[in-house]
C-alpha cells in the first residue's frame, strides 16, 4: 500500500500506543473502584459479624447451643433489627431496651418515646438493661467485651492476610461523642465503618479505622496490574521490531539498489576493456605486431578473469546466504594458505606503493577449515586494506595465540572508520559514504559479509577495532585444532 508510507508508521504506533495506554488507565481505574467498594464491603461485614457474634455471646450466655437463640440472634434481620435502633437519633428521643431469660420463654423490648414540646427534655436519652448489676460492673463487662470485639476483627483480617494499618474509635451510645480514638484526614484512600454496638448494655458503640487502603487494593489487582504493563509492553516492542524492521528492509533495498549500480559500473570496466582490445587489435592489425597483441591479449585474460572473479563472489554470496555452501572441512595449516594469497597480491601491493609486512608464527598453526574459503577470507581482507587505504600503505599481517584460540591480524594505516559504522561493515551491501554521500571507493558491498559468514561457519568470529582516521584492524579468531 502506497499511502502507508515508513513515515507514517511511527506516528501511528505512538497514536495507538497512547490510545491503548488510555484505555488500559480506564479499564485499571474501573477495576480499582469495583474493588475498592468490594474491599469496603468486606471490611464492612467484618465487623458487623464481628458485632453480631460478640452481642450473641452476652445474650446468650449459657444457651449458645440453642437452635431457637440461634435463629432468632444470629438472624440477619435481628441484625437489621438492631442496627435501626442503633442508628435512629432523633432530638429529644429516649430509647430502652430491655431483654429477659427465663426457663420457658425470652423476651426483649424495644422502646422509643419522645415528647411533643421541643422545650422539654427527657433526663436521660436512653438506657439499657443491666440486671441488677452496678454501673461500674457494667462498665467493667464492656471493656472485656470490647476487648473481644476489637480482638476478633483483627482475627479475621490476619485470616485474609490483610496486613493493614488499623485502629478502632469508641462512642458514647447516649450521645454519639468520640471517647476513644480519632478519625483520619477525609481522604479518598481511608475506610471508616459504621458504629456498632458490641453488646446489650448499650455502653459504646464501636467503628474500625482504616487510615489507607490503597496499597491494599493494588496488591489485590498485582495480577491485572502485570498483565496490563505486560500487554502494553509487547504491543510496544511489537511496533519497535516493526519499525526496525521496515527501516531496516529500507536500508536494505537502498543498499541493493546501490549494489546494482556499483556492480554494473564493476562489470562494465572490464566489458569495455575488453572490448576497446578487441577492437584496437582488429583496427589496427595488430596481428602483424606480435609484441602489442600479446599484451592485448594479457589485457583482455586479466580483465576476463577480474570479471569471472566478481561473478563467482555474488554467486557464493547467494550460496551463503542461502545456505547452500558445504564447506570441505579438512586439517589446514593457514599460513601457507595466507603467503599463497600475498603472494598473489604482490602486483596489486607494488601497483599502489604499498607495504605489506607479514609476521610469521615460528610453529604451524592448524584448524579445521575449508582451505578455499579461508583463502578468499584472507583475499578480502587484504584487498580492503589496499582499496581504501593512501598511497603508500601499510598493511601488517601477524598471528597470535591464546586460551587454545588463533587470532590472525589485518592491520592498516587507513582512514579508519567511524564507531558508528563498526558492526553495519558487516552487513550485506553495507559500504560507508564520505561527507558527500559518494563511494570514493568502488565495491560490491558483500566482501566483509562473506568473511563473517565463512567464519561464523568454521566456529569464530571476527573482530574490529578502528577510530576514524586511526586505520582499522580486523581480527579473526577460529579455534586451533585439538586432536582428540
Amino acid at each position: 500500500m502506497k499511502w502507508l508510507r515508513s513515515k507514517y508508521v511511527f506516528p501511528l504506533a505512538v497514536i495507538t500506543l497512547v490510545i491503548s495506554l488510555c484505555l488500559q488507565c480506564a479499564w485499571i481505574r474501573q477495576l480499582y473502584l469495583a474493588q475498592k467498594k468490594s474491599l469496603q464491603t468486606t471490611l464492612e461485614s467484618i465487623v458487623s459479624d464481628a458485632s453480631k457474634q460478640i452481642s450473641y455471646r452476652t445474650i446468650a450466655k449459657g444457651h449458645e447451643k440453642s437452635g431457637r437463640f440461634q435463629q432468632f440472634f444470629l438472624s440477619q434481620e435481628w441484625s437489621a433489627l438492631r442496627q435501626a435502633f442503633d442508628e435512629l437519633k432523633v432530638d429529644n428521643l429516649r430509647s430502652q431496651f430491655h431483654y429477659g431469660i427465663t426457663n420457658d420463654s425470652s423476651v426483649v423490648e424495644m422502646k422509643m418515646s419522645f415528647l411533643n414540646d421541643a422545650k422539654l427534655k427527657f433526663d436521660h436519652k436512653s438506657s439499657a438493661v443491666t440486671n441488677g448489676k452496678s454501673q461500674r460492673e457494667v462498665s467493667l463487662q464492656d471493656q472485656r467485651d470490647l476487648k473481644v470485639m476489637d480482638s476478633l476483627v483483627n482475627h479475621r483480617l490476619d485470616q485474609l492476610g490483610w496486613h493493614i494499618n488499623r485502629n478502632y474509635a469508641l462512642y458514647d451510645y447516649s450521645d454519639g461523642r468520640l471517647i476513644k480514638g480519632q478519625l483520619p484526614a477525609q481522604t479518598l484512600s481511608a475506610f471508616v465503618s459504621g458504629k456498632y454496638t458490641y453488646n446489650l448494655k448499650f455502653q459504646n458503640r464501636y467503628q474500625l479505622i482504616v487510615p489507607s487502603i490503597t496499597w491494599l487494593i493494588v496488591f489485590q489487582m498485582r495480577y491485572y496490574l502485570i498483565s496490563s504493563f505486560l500487554m502494553l509492553f509487547l504491543t510496544a516492542a511489537a511496533f519497535y521490531l516493526l519499525i526496525r524492521l521496515m527501516k531496516n528492509q529500507q536500508l536494505y533495498a537502498q543498499a541493493k539498489l546501490t549494489f546494482t549500480s556499483n556492480m554494473t559500473h564493476e562489470l562494465q570496466t572490464p566489458i569495455s576493456t575488453i572490448s576497446v582490445a578487441l577492437e584496437s587489435i582488429k583496427k589496427y592489425h595488430l596481428i602483424d605486431q606480435p609484441e602489442k597483441l600479446e599484451n592485448y591479449i594479457n589485457i583482455s585474460v586479466h580483465e576476463l578473469q577480474r570479471l569471472q572473479s566478481m561473478i563467482e563472489k555474488v554467486l557464493k554470496q547467494e550460496q551463503m546466504d542461502l545456505g547452500e555452501t558445504q564447506l570441505q572441512l579438512s586439517l589446514i595449516d593457514v599460513q601457507p594458505i595466507l603467503q599463497q594469497v600475498i603472494s598473489a597480491m604482490d602486483v596489486q601491493v607494488k601497483a599502489k606503493n604499498a607495504s605489506l609486512v607479514f609476521l610469521p608464527s615460528d610453529e604451524p598453526l592448524f584448524i579445521k577449515g575449508d582451505a578455499m574459503h579461508i583463502s578468499n577470507v584472507f583475499y578480502n581482507l587484504i584487498d580492503n586494506a589496499l582499496k581504501y587505504s593512501p598511497a603508500r600503505a601499510k598493511i601488517e599481517v601477524s598471528f597470535s595465540i591464546a586460551d587454545r584460540q588463533l587470532t590472525i591480524s589485518f592491520k592498516d594505516n587507513g582512514p579508519g572508520i567511524n564507531e558508528i559504522y563498526l558492526q553495519q561493515v558487516f552487513e550485506r551491501f553495507f559500504r560507508i559514504f564520505n561527507q558527500d554521500n559518494i563511494h570514493n571507493v568502488k565495491g560490491s558491498g558483500l566482501g566483509l559479509h562473506y568473511v563473517k559468514q565463512v567464519i561464523t561457519l568454521h566456529g569464530g568470529r571476527v573482530d574490529l577495532h578502528s577510530k576514524a582516521g586511526k586505520g582499522c584492524n580486523f581480527m579473526v579468531i577460529l579455534p586451533l585444532y585439538e586432536e582428540n
